[in-house]
Protein backbone atom coordinates (compact mmCIF):
# COMPACT_ATOMS: atom_id res chain seq x y z
CA UNK A 1 0.00 0.00 0.00
CA UNK A 2 0.77 3.52 -0.92
CA UNK A 3 3.04 5.03 2.00
CA UNK A 4 1.30 8.39 1.42
CA UNK A 5 -2.23 6.90 1.11
CA UNK A 6 -1.42 5.24 4.97
CA UNK A 7 -0.33 8.10 6.31
CA UNK A 8 -3.64 10.07 5.10
CA UNK A 9 -5.74 7.42 6.83
CA UNK A 10 -3.95 6.81 10.27
CA UNK A 11 -4.24 10.51 10.40
CA UNK A 12 -7.77 10.99 10.66
CA UNK A 13 -6.57 10.18 14.13
CA UNK A 14 -5.71 12.60 16.23
CA UNK A 15 -3.15 10.72 17.93
CA UNK A 16 -1.09 9.93 15.16
CA UNK A 17 -1.82 13.07 13.13
CA UNK A 18 0.40 15.04 16.35
CA UNK A 19 2.86 12.65 16.87
CA UNK A 20 6.25 14.10 16.16
CA UNK A 21 7.35 13.34 12.27
CA UNK A 22 10.19 11.29 12.90
CA UNK A 23 8.31 8.57 15.16
CA UNK A 24 5.03 8.56 12.54
CA UNK A 25 7.71 7.44 9.65
CA UNK A 26 9.44 5.38 11.95
CA UNK A 27 5.91 3.87 12.51
CA UNK A 28 4.95 3.85 8.90
CA UNK A 29 8.53 2.40 8.13
CA UNK A 30 8.57 -0.70 11.08
CA UNK A 31 4.86 -1.48 10.67
CA UNK A 32 3.31 -3.98 7.73
CA UNK A 33 -0.33 -3.75 5.99
CA UNK A 34 -2.25 -6.96 6.69
CA UNK A 35 -5.71 -7.96 4.73
CA UNK A 36 -8.33 -9.83 6.52
CA UNK A 37 -11.50 -10.90 5.70
CA UNK A 38 -14.38 -12.17 8.29
CA UNK A 39 -11.29 -13.78 10.58
CA UNK A 40 -10.06 -12.75 14.08
CA UNK A 41 -7.52 -10.47 14.79
CA UNK A 42 -7.20 -11.82 18.57
CA UNK A 43 -9.17 -12.95 20.79
CA UNK A 44 -9.93 -11.96 24.54
CA UNK A 45 -6.70 -14.51 26.14
CA UNK A 46 -4.27 -13.31 23.85
CA UNK A 47 -1.34 -11.49 25.23
CA UNK A 48 0.42 -8.38 23.65
CA UNK A 49 0.92 -8.48 19.79
CA UNK A 50 1.69 -4.98 18.99
CA UNK A 51 -0.36 -2.27 18.29
CA UNK A 52 -2.90 -2.45 15.25
CA UNK A 53 -4.80 0.42 13.22
CA UNK A 54 -7.88 0.16 11.12
CA UNK A 55 -7.19 1.03 6.97
CA UNK A 56 -10.29 0.17 5.70
CA UNK A 57 -12.91 -2.33 6.27
CA UNK A 58 -14.53 -2.87 9.74
CA UNK A 59 -13.67 -3.86 13.55
CA UNK A 60 -15.88 -5.02 16.45
CA UNK A 61 -14.32 -5.63 19.52
CA UNK A 62 -16.38 -7.67 21.60
CA UNK A 63 -16.29 -9.05 25.48
CA UNK A 64 -18.99 -11.61 26.40
CA UNK A 65 -20.76 -12.41 29.71
CA UNK A 66 -19.85 -15.58 31.86
CA UNK A 67 -23.28 -16.49 30.03
CA UNK A 68 -22.62 -16.05 26.99
CA UNK A 69 -24.11 -12.80 25.85
CA UNK A 70 -22.44 -9.96 24.26
CA UNK A 71 -21.80 -7.59 27.31
CA UNK A 72 -19.72 -4.95 25.09
CA UNK A 73 -19.27 -4.06 21.61
CA UNK A 74 -17.49 -1.21 19.48
CA UNK A 75 -16.99 -0.86 15.92
CA UNK A 76 -13.63 1.31 15.39
CA UNK A 77 -13.71 3.42 12.44
CA UNK A 78 -10.17 3.91 10.48
CA UNK A 79 -7.75 5.47 11.50
CA UNK A 80 -8.48 3.87 15.07
CA UNK A 81 -6.02 1.95 16.94
CA UNK A 82 -6.87 -1.16 18.91
CA UNK A 83 -4.43 -3.13 21.63
CA UNK A 84 -2.20 -0.66 23.26
CA UNK A 85 -2.88 -1.68 26.19
CA UNK A 86 -1.94 -4.82 26.40
CA UNK A 87 1.40 -3.42 24.28
CA UNK A 88 2.06 -1.85 27.54
CA UNK A 89 1.58 -3.82 30.05
CA UNK A 90 1.78 -7.59 28.62
CA UNK A 91 -1.45 -8.87 30.06
CA UNK A 92 -4.36 -10.00 27.71
CA UNK A 93 -6.21 -7.90 25.44
CA UNK A 94 -9.70 -8.65 27.55
CA UNK A 95 -11.87 -8.86 24.57
CA UNK A 96 -11.80 -10.28 20.91
CA UNK A 97 -10.90 -8.31 18.04
CA UNK A 98 -12.79 -9.36 14.91
CA UNK A 99 -12.31 -8.09 11.25
CA UNK A 100 -16.05 -8.24 9.32
CA UNK A 101 -15.44 -8.91 5.55
CA UNK A 102 -12.56 -7.31 3.68
CA UNK A 103 -10.19 -5.66 6.42
CA UNK A 104 -7.22 -3.93 5.74
CA UNK A 105 -5.24 -3.64 8.89
CA UNK A 106 -2.04 -2.10 9.66
CA UNK A 107 0.22 -3.71 12.69
CA UNK A 108 3.45 -2.90 14.66
CA UNK A 109 4.57 -5.97 15.96
CA UNK A 110 5.09 -6.27 19.50
CA UNK A 111 8.62 -6.27 19.10
CA UNK A 112 8.97 -3.45 17.02
CA UNK A 113 6.36 -1.35 19.63
CA UNK A 114 9.18 -1.98 22.09
CA UNK A 115 11.64 -0.66 20.43
CA UNK A 116 10.26 2.27 19.38
CA UNK A 117 8.67 2.78 22.78
CA UNK A 118 12.10 2.00 24.72
CA UNK A 119 13.94 4.45 22.55
CA UNK A 120 13.49 7.71 24.56
CA UNK A 121 11.07 8.52 27.76
CA UNK A 122 9.55 10.92 24.99
CA UNK A 123 8.50 8.52 22.74
CA UNK A 124 7.43 5.91 25.48
CA UNK A 125 4.78 8.88 26.41
CA UNK A 126 3.77 9.33 23.18
CA UNK A 127 1.78 5.59 23.35
CA UNK A 128 1.12 6.46 27.01
CA UNK A 129 -0.85 9.42 25.13
CA UNK A 130 -3.38 6.94 23.06
CA UNK A 131 -3.95 5.25 26.00
CA UNK A 132 -5.00 8.34 27.65
CA UNK A 133 -7.17 9.28 24.94
CA UNK A 134 -8.47 5.47 24.83
CA UNK A 135 -9.19 6.24 28.79
CA UNK A 136 -10.66 9.85 28.29
CA UNK A 137 -13.24 8.22 25.82
CA UNK A 138 -14.37 5.25 27.80
CA UNK A 139 -14.93 7.78 30.80
CA UNK A 140 -16.90 10.35 28.72
CA UNK A 141 -19.15 7.11 27.64
CA UNK A 142 -19.46 5.92 31.06
CA UNK A 143 -21.13 9.24 32.27
CA UNK A 144 -23.34 9.75 29.33
CA UNK A 145 -24.85 6.44 29.72
CA UNK A 146 -25.25 6.56 33.15
CA UNK A 147 -27.16 10.01 32.86
CA UNK A 148 -28.87 10.10 29.59
CA UNK A 149 -31.87 8.27 28.75
CA UNK A 150 -31.94 5.83 26.07
CA UNK A 151 -33.79 7.55 23.21
CA UNK A 152 -30.33 10.00 23.57
CA UNK A 153 -28.30 7.11 23.48
CA UNK A 154 -29.55 5.61 20.22
CA UNK A 155 -29.58 9.21 18.44
CA UNK A 156 -25.79 9.45 19.67
CA UNK A 157 -24.68 6.19 18.49
CA UNK A 158 -26.47 6.12 15.15
CA UNK A 159 -24.68 10.01 14.30
CA UNK A 160 -21.26 8.61 15.21
CA UNK A 161 -21.62 5.69 12.92
CA UNK A 162 -23.34 7.74 10.75
CA UNK A 163 -20.15 9.88 10.43
CA UNK A 164 -17.72 7.18 10.63
CA UNK A 165 -19.13 4.86 8.59
CA UNK A 166 -22.08 6.58 6.21
CA UNK A 167 -22.05 7.58 2.77
CA UNK A 168 -24.27 10.57 1.42
CA UNK A 169 -27.32 9.48 -0.75
CA UNK A 170 -30.07 10.88 -2.42
CA UNK A 171 -32.11 10.02 0.69
CA UNK A 172 -30.21 10.41 3.17
CA UNK A 173 -27.22 8.86 4.87
CA UNK A 174 -26.73 5.34 4.28
CA UNK A 175 -24.89 3.05 7.11
CA UNK A 176 -23.97 0.30 5.41
CA UNK A 177 -22.55 -2.22 8.67
CA UNK A 178 -24.18 -5.45 9.38
CA UNK A 179 -25.80 -4.29 12.68
CA UNK A 180 -28.68 -5.93 14.12
CA UNK A 181 -31.04 -4.42 16.93
CA UNK A 182 -28.96 -7.01 19.35
CA UNK A 183 -25.47 -5.18 18.44
CA UNK A 184 -27.30 -1.39 18.80
CA UNK A 185 -28.77 -2.95 21.99
CA UNK A 186 -25.55 -3.97 23.39
CA UNK A 187 -23.36 -1.05 22.23
CA UNK A 188 -25.75 1.59 24.33
CA UNK A 189 -26.82 -0.85 27.20
CA UNK A 190 -30.22 -1.49 26.89
CA UNK A 191 -32.59 -4.02 26.25
CA UNK A 192 -33.66 -5.20 22.34
CA UNK A 193 -37.34 -4.65 22.95
CA UNK A 194 -36.78 -0.80 23.79
CA UNK A 195 -34.15 -0.74 20.74
CA UNK A 196 -36.91 -2.43 18.86
CA UNK A 197 -39.86 0.35 20.09
CA UNK A 198 -37.35 3.17 19.43
CA UNK A 199 -36.16 2.23 15.73
CA UNK A 200 -39.95 1.81 15.02
CA UNK A 201 -40.87 5.35 16.43
CA UNK A 202 -37.44 6.77 14.00
CA UNK A 203 -39.42 4.68 11.56
CA UNK A 204 -42.51 6.17 11.71
CA UNK A 205 -41.31 9.72 12.02
CA UNK A 206 -39.06 9.29 8.60
CA UNK A 207 -36.06 9.24 10.48
CA UNK A 208 -34.32 6.22 9.59
CA UNK A 209 -35.39 2.95 7.90
CA UNK A 210 -33.60 -0.36 8.11
CA UNK A 211 -32.77 -3.36 6.12
CA UNK A 212 -30.66 -6.25 6.66
CA UNK A 213 -27.45 -4.87 5.64
CA UNK A 214 -28.14 -1.18 5.86
CA UNK A 215 -29.39 1.80 8.25
CA UNK A 216 -30.24 4.98 6.00
CA UNK A 217 -30.89 8.03 8.28
CA UNK A 218 -33.26 10.66 6.52
CA UNK A 219 -33.74 13.03 8.79
CA UNK A 220 -30.06 14.03 10.28
CA UNK A 221 -31.12 17.05 12.05
CA UNK A 222 -33.95 15.74 13.99
CA UNK A 223 -31.31 12.95 15.40
CA UNK A 224 -29.36 15.88 15.93
CA UNK A 225 -31.96 17.86 17.84
CA UNK A 226 -32.65 14.47 20.36
CA UNK A 227 -28.70 14.34 20.87
CA UNK A 228 -28.74 18.45 22.29
CA UNK A 229 -31.88 17.48 24.53
CA UNK A 230 -30.17 17.32 28.42
CA UNK A 231 -33.33 15.40 29.99
CA UNK A 232 -31.55 12.69 31.97
CA UNK A 233 -35.05 11.23 32.31
CA UNK A 234 -35.95 7.81 31.67
CA UNK A 235 -37.99 6.99 28.09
Amino acid sequence: MNKTVLKTVLGRNNWFAGLPSELADDILRLGRVRRLNDALIYSASDCADGIVALVSGQIRLTSFSVSGQPSFLVLTSPGSWIGVTSALDGRPHGYDAFAVGETVLFQLSHERFNSLAGESVERYSAFVRLLCDHFRVTTQSLIIHRNRRPLYLLARELLRLADRHGKQAKNGVVIELRLSQEDLAVMIGVGRQTINRLLKSFEQDGIVSTSYTSLTIHDVAALERLRSSEDPGEV
